[in-house]
C-alpha cells in the first residue's frame, strides 16, 4: 500500500469537516472553511498526528491548486460584466482602487517589520480584497510569500473579511443622509441567479482534462518567456476558455475548484508553527486592517462623491473584500435580492482582475524600494 495514502486520507478528511462545519454553524460560516481547515490541519501537525513535510503537500501545492485555479476561473462569463451597466462596474472599480491605495499604505506604515517580504505580502492580500481566495492563493504562490506569512495573512483576511460583511451591512443606513437615494431601477440592472444541476462522470473527465492542459501550456509559455509567471498564463487561458459558451454547460467546476482550493489550506496548516504564528499575528491583523479600512473610506468617499446608489456601493465594495459569497449575504441582509446576481457577478469580475492587479501592486513596491 502506498505510505501516502493515509495522510491524503486525514487531509480530505479535515477538508471536508471544515466544509461541513461551514455549512452547518452560523460562527463557521463567518470564518470560512479555508481558516478552519487552515486551523485543524496546524494542530495535528502541531501535536505530531501528520507530517509537517511530505511530498503529498507538494502535490497538492504545484499541481491541485494550480487546477483548482482553472477551473475557478472557467467560472468567468464576461457577456455578464456587459450586462451589469456603468453604475456597478464604477462603483466595484472604486472598490479595487479603495483596495491598492490600503495595499499602498499599508506596505509604507509596515515595511520595517515584515521587510523583503512586503510587496508579496501586499500583493496577495491585495488579490484577496479585489477577488477572493483563489487570487490570494495564485498571486502568493507566484510571490514565493512564506508560508508563515500565508498562514498569518490568512487568519487575518477572514478576520477582517467577518467584520467588514458587519460594518457594510450597517453602513447604507447610516449614510442614508450623505447618498442621494435613487428608485432601484435606475441603480444596476438586476441579473439572474445562476442555476445549478447534478455533477456528471463525463464533464469530470472533460474539465480534468482542460485543466491539465491548461496547466501543461501555461508552464510551457513560462519556460518560453520566464518574464510572465506562469499564474498570469494560467489565469488569461483560463479566462479565454470560459467565454467558450460550451464550457458553461460543464457541471462541476465550482465544486471541483473549491475542494483543490481547500486542500491548499492543509499544506499551510501543515507547515504552521504555531509558537512562531504568534510573533507575526498581531502586525499582521494591523497590515490588513490598514488595507480594509482604506479601502471602506476611499470606496464610500468617492461612491457619495459621484453620486452612486450607496447600496450600490456596498455591494461592491462587500464583492471585493469578501467575493460572490459575501456579496449574496450583503444583499439579502439589506433586503436588496435584486442586487444578488449583480454580486455574484461583481464577485467574479474580481476574480478575473485581481491577479493581475496584485501581481502590478507587488512588483510597483519593490520598484519604489518597498521591497
Amino acid at each position: 500500500m502506498d505510505e501516502s495514502l493515509p495522510l491524503w486520507g486525514i487531509l480530505l478528511t479535515l477538508t471536508a469537516l471544515g466544509l461541513w462545519l461551514e455549512h452547518r454553524f452560523r460562527w463557521a460560516a463567518h470564518l470560512g472553511s479555508s481558516l478552519i481547515i487552515l486551523i485543524l490541519t496546524a494542530i495535528c501537525a502541531n501535536l505530531g498526528v501528520i507530517p509537517r513535510q511530505s511530498p503529498v503537500y507538494d502535490v497538492i501545492y504545484d499541481t491541485i491548486t494550480s487546477l483548482a485555479i482553472v477551473w475557478l476561473l472557467l467560472l468567468v462569463n464576461l457577456q455578464d460584466v456587459r450586462r451589469l451597466g456603468r453604475s456597478a462596474l464604477l462603483a466595484f472599480g472604486i472598490a479595487s482602487f479603495g483596495t491598492l491605495v490600503g495595499a499602498l499604505l499599508a506596505s509604507v506604515l509596515f515595511h520595517g517589520q515584515f521587510l523583503g517580504d512586503t510587496p508579496p505580502l501586499a500583493g496577495s492580500l491585495a488579490a484577496s480584497y479585489i477577488g477572493g481566495s483563489l487570487n490570494f492563493v495564485g498571486v502568493g504562490r507566484a510571490l514565493n510569500l512564506p508560508g508563515l506569512l500565508f498562514s498569518a495573512a490568512t487568519t487575518a483576511d477572514n478576520l477582517l473579511t467577518a467584520i467588514w460583511l458587519t460594518t457594510t451591512l450597517s453602513l447604507p443606513s447610516l449614510l442614508a443622509r450623505v447618498y442621494p437615494r435613487r428608485d432601484e431601477g435606475e441603480a444596476v440592472k438586476v441579473i439572474p441567479l445562476p442555476t445549478t444541476s447534478a455533477i456528471a462522470p463525463l464533464d469530470l473527465a472533460i474539465l480534468l482534462s482542460l485543466a491539465v492542459a491548461t496547466l501543461v501550456l501555461s508552464t510551457a509559455l513560462h519556460q518560453f518567456w520566464p518574464l510572465i509567471p506562469t499564474v498570469v498564463w494560467l489565469t488569461t487561458l483560463s479566462l479565454a476558455l470560459a467565454q467558450f459558451k460550451w464550457t458553461r454547460y460543464l457541471r462541476g467546476t465550482s465544486a471541483l475548484g473549491i475542494l483543490g482550493l481547500n486542500l491548499f489550506f492543509t499544506v499551510i496548516g501543515a507547515g504552521t508553527h504555531v509558537p512562531s504564528l504568534m510573533s507575526v499575528g498581531l502586525e499582521m491583523i494591523l497590515f490588513t486592517t490598514v488595507i480594509v479600512l482604506t479601502h471602506g473610506l476611499v470606496t464610500f468617499s468617492l461612491g457619495a462623491l459621484l453620486k452612486l446608489d450607496v447600496e450600490l456601493v456596498a455591494l461592491a465594495s462587500q464583492a471585493a473584500i469578501g467575493g460572490p459569497t459575501t456579496a449574496i449575504a450583503q444583499a439579502t441582509g439589506r433586503h436588496q435580492p435584486q442586487l444578488m446576481g449583480v454580486g455574484i457577478t461583481l464577485g467574479v469580475v474580481g476574480y478575473a482582475i485581481a491577479n493581475y492587479m496584485g501581481l502590478a501592486l507587488a512588483q510597483a513596491l519593490s520598484w519604489i524600494g518597498l521591497g
